[in-house]
């Protein structure tokens, strides 16, 4: 795979390892992940042991979630879910990677303990960045909100490293792991099916046109007679045949065709 030529550039004296910013992502201000982002590799300890990152997540989805730290009751409680949650993320071709400022000493004995309250191993690693360097240099870090420690970000990597999705959920509030795994599945059916997802969309929902596609195109992508108008800006498709609700997952509710 082709890549922006990743410079090093160490922004802390004691960082877990150099984070490498492309020249275009370098600032007086900082960077901050965008969507469509290549994000930038970095080398770190991790309760898994040391990783490249680029090495690690390229050819995956990966799901990158910073957390302010270790044996704490909001961060307990986000770390048993996402362990819960692996057998669906791999089942999304998908894997976890989480990030703290705590020794990976810490860590280890922070994801046992997570492991014996919730009954599930946190099978992915956790990164240790005792001296804030990654969070600092990836955006992980709001100073109006917690100067010291990471907020909690989640972005959602595709195969090929970019920034497909970015969380951001202030200290005191949990994030969602359903609708890290609901978006995992809407990026995934737009990559595959060239589609659009409407609000509150669960796979099984009815899909949307994009509105860049004239109806000719869509008659060529999706079929003559494959969607439908429901407003000349609003155009409806059924799902694939192979894709299933959710159990619970309430319907998508659209408009019905007048």
């Amino acid at each position: 795979m082709n890549r922006l030529p990743f410079l090093s550039q160490t922004l802390h004296p004691q960082a877990a390892g150099p984070v490498r910013l492309p020249p275009g992502y370098r600032g007086g201000t900082g960077w901050m992940p965008r969507i469509g982002d290549i994000f930038p590799d970095f080398e770190a300890r991790t309760t898994q042991g040391p990783i490249r990152f680029h090495a690690w997540a390229e050819g995956r989805w990966t799901v990158l979630f910073s957390q302010p730290g270790a044996f704490t009751p909001v961060c307990t409680t986000e770390l048993g879910s996402l362990a819960e949650a692996i057998p669906e993320l791999d089942r999304r071709g998908a894997q976890a990677i989480g990030l703290t400022p705590d020794p990976v000493a810490d860590l280890t004995a922070w994801c046992a303990d997570v492991a014996a309250l919730f009954g599930s191993a946190v099978g992915f690693p956790m990164i240790s960045d005792p001296d804030g360097a990654i969070a600092g240099a990836c955006g992980m870090t709001h100073p109006k909100e917690s100067p010291d420690v990471p907020i909690r970000m989640t972005l959602i990597l595709d195969p090929a490293l970019h920034v497909r999705m970015i969380f951001e959920y202030p200290v005191r509030i949990g994030r969602g792991t359903e609708e890290i795994l609901r978006v995992l599945d809407a990026l995934q059916a737009r990559d595959r099916l060239e589609v659009a997802t409407p609000a509150d969309w669960q796979p099984g929902d009815l899909l949307l046109v994009p509105s860049a596609f004239s109806d000719e195109e869509a008659d060529a992508r999706f079929g003559a007679g494959g969607w439908r108008p429901l407003r000349r800006y609003l155009r409806v498709l059924a799902p694939p045949a192979t894709a299933h609700r959710a159990a619970g997952a309430a319907a998508t509710r659209l408009p019905r065709a007048r």
